[in-house]
């Protein structure tokens, strides 16, 4: 079937996610506008209708595609195998590039064009812009009538920029399953388009080759390469013998090689040349050896005290520890402490500043990302380098890479103060508290977390809170994070990304923060009263619980069935008003996500509505289980359904009740083991003790 290049990446994404995307989320990833994006779902519907799949469109959380995983794999295997025909602006940049900076002779602008489907006047356009791109690598772009155009400059800039192509625009898992491909593995995914067109840059035999002979030395290091580290590696390696058989040879300033020859790193980049020389029968410049050396020494992240005294000049530990020194004060915190700060600073700052020196271009593919997770601490940095080092100008780029030296120190510091989170779900009573129980469970640093539904978001204050997650989509709200319940290892991530940037955020605003003041005098009255008022409303929520709190058991046969007669019941005893209207806010609280607990029999049906007088939660036992859909998102089977209801206006602590009792399901495996065990007197004896020790515990607290 014949799809777009955008419908291609509009399909992926829906696919990839393992959550709701929304079109603006998708038209951010495209980088084109909501309305195109919109007027490109049509075709992708018609699609996902080939396959018998559906795109369900939700409104405030996005969209999912609905159907079996065997047709979306199928689906998926479609488009991986496909030749597109078309393809994205960007798509286009980096394949003229590529062709441009490996070509010997000018390309005319119909072969280009003809190539990638377009016409020239197209091509001519990607051109302009490519023309920019260059000039940051000291490239130039010849454009002549009836000559072509080709790419024109020093052979160290070229190869700098090829490489900088491939490891921008390649995932590190698609470079890392072609080497294992040519290893044999051949159950590596297939990688897109783009990325067959930059790995065409090398030849695949050689970067097996070459990566067995860099394994070999590396295991001779007394530090770690990191992963990016290692690929650079072998792909500069990569590239320079293809540039070598192709008769173009790269240059060094002698006075710097001659500095170089002193390192370790040096005769490890020899020792990798000779056996790299034997291996494809060519003889390779000392030139070579040098920027292998200045791989290795700037890719170093674990070292100790004396392999730096011996290869680092004390004049550039001085400097790196007037750069501590700035950014300590203006921060508040001693980054003196930080046990690796310094050496991973002089290790970096040695070939930095030569590059500096020589005017050589610096790449940063993460420069956007850090800046714009750490602005303030960037900042900070960037006056730091301009303080130490007024003889130089430190790039934006040099100064992402010293960023990270000192965000690492920051996250390092156990004296940093605790997340604090706000997690908002649909009602605020079952899957916020579930997830929040989760957020507390995987991340050490999360000192406060507090839940919230979506009716209530609009009464909190945004900012006592430094992270916003939640289960649903939000309209109109920025910078928060939507997850899965059950936080899936995706979403694990995000959260992880979203903590480090705020810890470092934290730590260079420390020095702004004042103590809160005490409260006036004529305030103590009004708090003793709140506190009193506080206690009443937990001890009546307390009461009605216990008042509603029964265990039924049925035959149901079907969700909608048990949920139908759960909420009769509660017609019947006067805490329901309209039944039909209360088991249509529950049937569209599950159409929002799964309600079963994984890996157990129970579901937690729940929600809030006016339709409900007081709080209630009661137990239905199933004689036989009822398969439905899991907060995993994966099928499960119901034995027990946990009903659980609350007024819509509930006030703060009768939530807190209600989530406390839905934490236990999390964190309290004999919560789970007694819910399960369909003994009625001990859920209920379990149920009531619960409750009775959360009011207690209450009490203390406000006592005190």
């Amino acid at each position: 079937m014949y799809m777009t290049a955008r419908e291609r990446k509009i399909i992926d994404q829906l696919l990839e996610a393992d959550h709701s995307v929304t079109v603006k989320e998708i038209a951010a990833q495209l980088d084109v506008s909501k309305r195109t994006i919109h007027r490109d779902l049509k075709g992708v519907e018609d699609i996902f209708s080939s396959y018998q799949l559906h795109l369900e469109k939700k409104a405030g959380s996005g969209l999912e595609v609905l159907g079996s995983d065997e047709k979306k794999k199928q689906l998926q295997e479609e488009i991986s195998q496909q030749t597109p025909s078309d393809y994205t602006p960007e798509e286009r940049h980096v394949i003229i590039l590529s062709r441009l900076l490996e070509a010997k002779d000018p390309i005319k602008l119909m072969s280009l064009a003809n190539e990638l489907g377009v016409t020239v006047a197209t091509v001519s356009n990607d051109l302009d812009k490519i023309e920019e791109d260059l000039f940051g690598f000291h490239l130039t772009l010849l454009r002549k009538r009836g000559y072509g155009v080709e790419i024109q400059g020093e052979e160290s800039k070229i190869r700098e920029a090829i490489g900088f192509l491939i490891m921008r625009h390649m995932d590190e898992l698609d470079f890392i399953n072609i080497l294992r491909e040519n290893l044999g593995n051949s159950s590596a995914r297939t990688v897109d388009s783009v990325s067959d067109q930059l790995l065409g840059l090398v030849d695949k035999e050689k970067l097996m080759l070459i990566e067995r002979s860099v394994d070999e030395i590396r295991a001779s290091l007394t530090y770690d390469l990191a992963d990016s580290a290692y690929i650079g590696l072998v792909i500069h390696l990569a590239l320079a013998i293809e540039r070598i058989q192709q008769g173009e040879i790269i240059e060094i300033d002698e006075n710097y090689l001659s500095e170089l020859r002193e390192t370790k790193e040096f005769s490890l980049a020899s020792r990798l040349i000779r056996q790299l020389e034997a291996t494809f029968q060519l003889k390779i410049p000392e030139a070579e050896m040098g920027y292998i050396t200045m791989h290795l020494m700037g890719a170093k992240v674990r070292y100790n005290q004396d392999s730096f005294l011996e290869s680092t000049s004390l004049s550039v530990a001085f400097k790196a520890k007037q750069l501590i020194d700035f950014v300590s004060k203006e921060i508040g915190v001693n980054l003196h402490a930080s046990s690796h700060l310094l050496n991973d600073l002089v290790v970096h700052l040695k070939p930095s500043i030569y590059r500096i020196e020589q005017k050589m271009d610096i790449q940063n593919p993460l420069m956007d990302q850090i800046e714009s997770d750490y602005k303030e601490l960037f900042r900070i940095v960037e006056n730091a380098a301009a303080h130490v080092f007024p003889e130089f100008h430190f790039p934006k780029e040099e100064t992402a890479y010293l960023v990270m030296h000192f965000a690492s120190a920051l996250l390092n510091d156990e004296k940093i103060q605790g997340v604090r989170v706000l997690v908002v779900c649909s009602s605020g009573i079952g899957t916020a508290k579930i997830l929040a129980a989760k957020l507390n469970q995987e991340f050490k640093e999360i000192e406060k977390v507090e839940h919230v539904s979506l009716f209530d978001l609009n009464d909190m204050d945004r900012y006592e809170f430094d992270l916003v997650v939640s289960t649903v989509g939000l309209l109109d709200f920025k910078d928060y994070i939507q997850v899965s319940p059950m936080l899936p290892s995706g979403d694990v991530q995000k959260i992880e990304h979203a903590i480090r940037r705020l810890k470092v955020t934290k730590q260079t605003r420390i020095k702004n923060e004042s103590f809160p003041e005490m409260p006036a005098e004529d305030e103590t009255v009004k708090t003793i009263q709140a506190s009193v008022q506080s206690v009443q409303r937990y001890a009546t929520a307390v009461h009605q619980l216990l008042d509603s709190l029964s265990i039924t058991q049925g035959q149901e046969t079907a969700s909608d069935e048990a949920v139908n007669q759960a909420v009769s019941r509660l017609r019947s005893s006067g805490i329901a008003k309209d039944a039909s209207l209360v088991k249509k806010a529950l049937t569209e609280r599950e159409k929002l996500g799964g309600l079963g607990i994984p890996g157990t029999g129970l579901a937690l049906y729940h929600t809030r509505t006016d339709e409900i007088k007081q709080p209630s939660f009661t137990v239905h036992i199933l004689e036989d289980p009822i398969k439905i859909m899991g907060m995993d998102q994966q099928e499960t089977e119901m034995t027990t359904m946990l009903l659980m209801l609350a007024p819509k206006d509930f006030h703060q602590e009768g939530l807190e009740l209600l989530s406390f009792l839905s934490s236990l399901i999390v964190e309290d495996s004999n919560a789970i083991e007694t819910l399960e065990s369909k003994d009625k007197d001990k859920i209920l004896h379990y149920l009531s003790n619960q409750l009775h020790h959360f009011l207690r515990k209450k009490l203390n607290t406000k006592g005190d």
